[in-house]
């Protein structure tokens, strides 16, 4: 009677120990079934998931502009050619511009170089043949002490389209930058205003942020885009918007994102601080448009000098010059 108390038990717990042991066997090959299907898939993938891919690397090539799909493979490989010298070189200068103005054309510090080199061959290249007529029109105007100096001259003419080809990148990213700080400053207010009534219709920050991101469009809004993403694939959310500051180094968003940093860790409710900073944002670019405002008479000295008083002058005295003259060439002028 006792024995069989005892043994009763011991099978139930064997029965269930075999149960769990056989459950993580068809757990664990259940897996090793999905891994290896996954990796296979990965890669030996199939002609369908071939084909949707093709498709939408298509659709990203197609959306690129006409000058992208042109001088794109060349940069590329030009910038193959520099990563070299990109790796040795500092440029710690041009790599924050070229992280602050978002990457134009895709390009990173690599491709960048290989722009400019391929710019510095192309225009020296152009000036090696226009010198060929441009040269002798120098020497022309000139005269015989430019004559003796043709290979000066043409040395000199090439110098200066490759300093221009070389230089020209660098001056283009220069105002790219400024372009796009200046729609990131005009839609700035905006986007916070729609996080705000997102926030204050129920949804939470995230959700909030990629509300705004949906909706808009702009360079502001692919900086946000890249947080969101960043925040996905598991890094926290204020190092990821204190890394956007850090990229678009502009003094409205890093405030903007110090009070987002301030109210998450204080508990503060970010719909109220958003809505303040919103304020605050349109109050320094209305700021900013008056001081545009007042250095317009000053911008319009030099067209009303030069082109404006010449033009009213001509109109007003020019009738009564041409009177003054003919009246002096048939004598009756009395003096």
């Amino acid at each position: 009677m006792n024995t069989s108390a005892f043994i009763t038990p011991l099978v139930i717990l064997v029965w269930i120990g075999f149960l769990v042991c056989l459950g993580f066997f068809l757990t664990a090959k259940f897996a090793r079934s999905t891994f290896q299907r996954r990796m296979q898939e990965t890669v030996a993938p199939t002609e369908e998931a071939v084909e949707d891919l093709l498709e939408e690397q298509r659709e990203v090539e197609m959306s690129q502009s006409l000058a992208q799909r042109l001088l794109g493979p060349g940069i590329k490989k030009f910038g193959g050619m520099m990563k070299g010298q990109a790796q040795a070189a500092g440029g710690a200068q041009i790599k924050d511009m070229l992280e602050q103005a978002g990457h134009p054309l895709g390009m990173g510090y690599s491709e960048f170089l290989g722009l400019k080199m391929f710019m510095l061959v192309l225009l020296a290249g152009l000036a090696v043949v226009s010198s060929i007529w441009a040269v002798p029109i120098i020497i022309n105007l000139a005269g015989e002490a430019a004559a003796s100096k043709r290979l000066i001259l043409t040395m000199l003419w090439i110098m200066i389209f490759a300093y221009v080809g070389y230089s020209g990148p660098t001056f283009w990213l220069r105002y790219y930058l400024g372009k796009r700080l200046k729609q990131i400053r005009k839609s700035m207010a905006d986007v916070v205003d729609l996080i705000v009534l997102s926030i204050e219709a129920g949804l939470g920050f995230d959700m909030a942020v990629g509300e705004a991101v949906s909706k808009t469009k702009g360079p502001l809004t692919d900086e946000l885009r890249r947080v969101l993403d960043e925040v996905r694939v598991g890094r926290p959310q204020s190092e990821a918007f204190r890394s956007m500051a850090e990229r678009v180094k502009m003094p409205e968003l890093t405030l903007l994102v110090a009070a987002i940093d301030q109210a998450t860790k204080m508990g503060v409710g970010l719909g109220k601080a958003l809505r303040l900073q919103a304020q605050e944002i349109r109050e320094k670019r209305m700021a900013f448009v008056r001081e545009q405002a007042g250095k317009l008479p000053v911008k319009m000295m030099l067209p009303l000098v030069f082109f404006i008083f010449p033009a009213l002058m001509v109109v007003i005295l020019g009738p009564a010059a041409v009177q003054m003259m003919e009246m002096s060439a048939s004598g009756e002028m009395p003096f």
